[in-house]
Parts: structure tokens; C-alpha cells; sequence
């Protein structure tokens, strides 16, 4: 998957020091007068054409003359607010496709302006912005790198509907109504931005295509498709000023750092982010359980001395990897005194050895399926976020559904004169419809992805029944080891049950509970939970038989 930047929608507020007027001069490059603070914003010094490559204020249909001027549109916007703490914009910030020309980039953000500006009834202000030609670390960007963004700058009000007036906390005189229900409430906004964002995607990838380029624009985060990226240090405003000059600063030197360390990992990994992460990772766990499976076979075959004798010759590889269990209890063995000691040392060994890969196997197969529950709870997460973002869109398609009914039910005999006469059909009968097909595709693509992510749970889970069975085996062999210690009373069964971790320690009691003490022998006031050679608590080898049936 090709990695980009995504839109980005930022909230302009008076608890901030943010003004309207401001924020529109700097997007423009204009120099406009703040009648509330009576001042003058004066950007004119970013010329059109170098670093502003497209500027121009759009505004719904039948709008007043003033809404498409931008000194008289920001004016009314700072007047209509009357908190000291007022949202007064939004600002909607797009990447654009590094292949567009000027033209091009500019003409695909001025379809994101009306679009935005048709589905809130407000005025846009639209700035194509060319990105700097050098990064915040002052490195020259290749020229392939070097493109443009746009900011869409819009009030956080709609226009005030012909003939109605507005109260003073609607903006009275002003020309605008209420703030938009689309962000009163997080849910709407969160549906209303995602839909945004989609309608981005859908310009980005045709404009793109048009151009012949194959790369694919995604507008969901990197979280939401299953890619676990770390994001990059940033470096803020002042420290950015700095190292262009020259400067070196600690912030600087952490970017530095991680796009040395991303690049790396880039081409130690490359190709591996072209599939969504949880994919990947089933993928992997599956092949994983591949040699998983061979290691279980391996121990079967060292286990297999259960029913037959020990060979003569033993290998000593299985027993002399240095730091494994049966190299530290051969270390601490008493020196054999006969050749029946030395072969039953050898036997117990070979046993032990057996024991500590099987634990190994299964505490591996145990974190294999861990991770894969965490990465199947993210994904139903993730699912149930698709399906809120689903009902939210179908809620829109419904009203739009229902605008176009109303439309074409009070235009029945015009629709029907202009298919009869063979002419084009009316703009606005248009615009209503590809209202009701935008919010029809983005729940058409959820309910894919929904689809998707069902059948990826399906797979994991399938994988994990994989592994458990696998684990069942190791656990087998695990029992089998121990019992056939105990049966040939190896001298080394004790040290053994003290060596091992608590967790295998407690495994063994569950699975083997008459090596252990018995809760009446507890009761009684013995404080050795281990069993001793000789003792009551050390069954005889047919006891185990008789006990131990599975």
C-alpha cells in the first residue's frame, strides 16, 4: 500500500487567539482588515502563483454578493460569534497527488470547496498551498516529493435561509443561522468527517488515474487498515525555523534519529506493508505453527524410549546444550559408580531434555495464540467502529433519499418533458442523486470491509484451534516424560521438580496432581511439596499406571 498523508480538519477558536479574518488573509494571501480588532492581516508577501497557487471564496447558489468576498464573508463570520470563546472556522486540510500539475491540483480542490460547501450551505474559502521545497530537517526534497496541499477554510455557521431572521445567538444581522448540527453532537461529526474524507479519497484516486498513475489513496489511518506504524517525532513551528538555518536541536536530532531508524526498517521489511497488518500477522502465525509442528514431531521421536529400552550410544547433542535443563541437572548429579548409574543418569537425561523443549513448545504455542485473541479483539473493534460509521452513512442516504423523492415528486412533469425532449438532465435533480450514490458507496464499502474483517476472525480463530491442538500434543508428551521418570525412579526427579519455573511447576501440578502433596498431607503439616525417593508421597511406578489414564 502506498504511504501518504491524510486530510486533516482543525478547529479555529477565540480561546486560542485564533480570528477568521486572519486565518482566511494567510490562506489566500490577501491583506484583509479586522473590523472586530481593528487591524489589518497582511499576506500578500506569499504571491499567487509561487507559494499560493490557486485562491478564490466559493459559496452555495443564490448566496449575497458579500459571501464570496472575503473581507465582507470573514467580517460577518467574526461578528456573528458572540462567545470570547467562539469556534469562529474549520479549516479542512488535503494532501493532493504529488502527479497533478497546477492546474489539476488546483481543480480537484476546488471540487472538494464545493462539495463542501454544497452539503453545509456555507461559503469556502480555498487555498492551494505548494509544499516547501525543503523538509523540517532543511534536506532538499527530490523533485518527484514536491507538491501541494490545499486548506479549505469554512465558518462553523451555514448561511440563514432567505427570509428568516436570526436571533442574537444565531448571528442577528450577520446573514448566517445556527452552527452546523453536522458537528454539534461527536457522532454526527465523526460520520459528516468520514464522509469528507471518503469523498477526498474518491477525487484523489481519479485524478490520479487520469494522469495514468496506479498509486491508490486511502482515507481511513493507518490504525483503522491494521498497519502498526509509529509516528514520527515532530519538531513544532520554532524548532523547524531553526534547523532550516542550520541550527541543530534536540528535537531535530530525535527526527534525525527515527527516519535512520525507519529507513532500516524499510529495507530490511520492504514489501511487507502492502497487506493490512492483521492479514499479515494471521499469515505469519500460520506459518509459524509450521515448524512448531516439527518440533512436536522431533520430541514424539526423543520420547519415543517410553516402551523400549535406551540405545547404547546416546547423543550427546540432546543432553550438552549448554544452559538447558539437563546440561545445569547434569552438572549437579552425583558422579555414577556404576555402569547401570551411568546408563540410567543418561536415560533420565535424554528424558529431561525431552521435558524442556516440550515446555518451550508449549509456552510458544501460548504466546502464539495471545497474540493472535489481542489482534482478534482490535479487529472486532475495528468492525464495530465500520458498522457505527456504516449506520451513520445509511442515515444520510436516507435523508438524501428522501430530498430526491421530494424533488422529483414535485418536478414529475419537468423530468418528464426533458427525457421526452432528449436534453440533459437538471444539475440540481443531479446533485441530488450523486448525494444518494456517494452515501450508497461509502456503505457499500464498509459493509466489505466489515465482511473482510469477519473473515480474517474466522481464519485466526481457525489458527488458534490449530495451536491449541498442537499444544495438546506438547502437554502429552510433557506428562509422558515425567511419568516415565518417576516409573524408572530416576535419582534426578526431585532436582528436577525444584528446578523448574513456577509457572511449569504449577502446569505439572494440574496435569500430574500425585507427584504432589495431597491437600490431606498439607493439612497434616508437611512443608515439602515435592515428592522424596523412598517416601509415602513417591508412588510406586504401578500406582502411576493405575492413577494416570488419559
Amino acid at each position: 500500500m502506498h504511504l501518504h498523508a491524510r486530510p486533516h480538519l482543525e478547529v479555529h477558536t477565540r480561546s486560542k487567539s485564533h480570528s477568521a479574518v486572519a486565518g482566511a488573509a494567510y490562506r489566500l494571501g490577501l491583506r484583509l482588515y479586522d473590523e472586530k480588532a481593528k487591524v489589518w492581516h497582511d499576506f500578500r508577501k506569499r504571491e499567487l502563483g509561487e507559494e499560493i497557487v490557486r485562491a478564490l471564496t466559493i459559496a452555495p447558489p443564490n448566496s449575497p454578493p458579500w459571501a464570496t468576498d472575503p473581507e465582507q464573508l470573514w467580517n460577518r463570520v467574526e461578528l456573528a460569534e458572540k462567545r470570547k470563546d467562539a469556534q469562529v472556522a474549520r479549516d479542512y486540510r488535503i494532501p493532493i497527488p504529488f502527479c497533478l500539475s497546477d492546474d489539476q491540483a488546483g481543480d480537484l480542490a476546488e471540487e472538494m470547496a464545493r462539495f463542501i460547501s454544497s452539503e453545509l450551505n456555507t461559503p469556502v474559502s480555498l487555498g492551494l498551498h505548494r509544499d516547501a521545497d525543503r523538509d523540517a530537517l532543511g534536506n532538499l526534497k527530490p523533485s518527484d516529493k514536491q507538491g501541494f496541499h490545499a486548506h479549505l477554510y469554512f465558518p462553523t455557521r451555514g448561511l440563514a435561509e432567505v427570509g428568516k431572521g436570526d436571533d442574537g445567538e444565531t448571528g442577528e444581522g450577520t446573514g448566517f443561522g445556527p452552527k452546523l448540527h453536522e458537528f454539534s453532537k461527536m457522532h454526527l461529526g465523526a460520520a459528516f468527517i468520514e464522509l469528507l474524507n471518503c469523498r477526498w479519497s474518491e477525487l484523489a484516486n481519479d485524478y490520479a488515474r487520469k494522469v495514468g498513475s496506479d498509486v491508490k489513496y486511502e482515507f481511513k489511518s493507518y490504525k483503522r487498515l491494521g498497519l502498526n506504524l509509529t509516528p514520527q517525532p515532530t519538531l513544532g513551528q520554532s524548532a523547524s525555523a531553526m534547523e532550516r538555518k542550520g541550527i541543530y536541536t534536540n528535537r531535530g536530532d530525535s527526527l534525525r534519529e527515527a527516519l535512520a531508524v525507519a529507513q532500516v526498517y524499510q529495507n530490511a521489511h520492504v514489501g511487507a506493508l502492502d497487506t493490512q497488518h492483521a492479514q499479515a500477522l494471521a499469515d505469519v502465525r500460520r506459518e509459524a505453527g509450521k515448524p512448531l509442528q516439527a518440533h512436536t514431531r522431533a520430541l514424539k521421536k526423543s520420547t519415543s524410549l517410553f516402551g523400549s529400552k535406551t540405545p547404547k550410544t546416546m547423543s550427546p547433542a540432546l543432553i550438552q546444550r549448554q544452559g538447558s535443563l539437563a546440561y545445569r541437572l547434569r552438572q549437579t548429579a552425583q558422579t555414577p559408580q556404576s555402569k547401570e548409574e551411568a546408563e540410567e543418569l543418561e536415560r533420565s537425561l535424554v528424558l529431561i531434555d525431552a521435558l524442556d523443549k516440550a515446555f518451550a513448545t508449549y509456552h510458544e504455542l501460548q504466546k502464539e495464540m495471545d497474540e493472535l485473541f489481542k489482534i482478534i479483539e482490535a479487529t472486532r473493534a475495528a468492525s464495530l467502529d465500520n458498522q457505527f460509521q456504516a449506520d451513520q452513512s445509511r442515515h444520510l442516504r436516507k435523508l438524501a433519499q428522501i430530498k430526491l423523492s421530494r424533488w422529483e415528486q414535485e418536478n414529475r412533469w419537468r423530468i418528464k418533458m426533458f427525457a421526452t425532449m432528449g436534453g440533459k438532465p437538471m444539475e440540481a435533480h443531479e446533485k441530488l442523486r450523486s448525494k444518494v450514490h456517494l452515501h450508497d458507496n461509502h456503505v457499500q464499502e464498509l459493509k466489505k470491509t466489515i465482511s473482510n474483517q469477519g473473515v480474517e476472525v474466522r481464519e485466526m480463530e481457525k489458527d488458534i484451534g490449530a495451536l491449541k491442538a498442537e499444544q495438546v500434543e506438547a502437554l502429552s508428551l510433557i506428562r509422558n516424560s515425567v511419568v516415565k521418570l518417576d516409573e524408572e525412579k530416576s535419582s534426578l526427579m526431585v532436582d528436577l521438580l525444584n528446578a523448574l519455573p513456577d509457572s511449569d511447576r504449577e502446569l505439572l501440578r494440574k496435569e500430574l496432581p500425585t507427584l504432589f502433596q495431597s491437600e490431606k498431607s498439607k493439612e497434616d503439616g508437611a512443608v515439602d511439596d515435592f515428592p522424596t525417593q523412598g517416601s509415602a508421597h513417591h508412588p510406586e511406578p504401578t500406582r502411576h499406571k493405575d492413577a494416570l489414564k488419559w
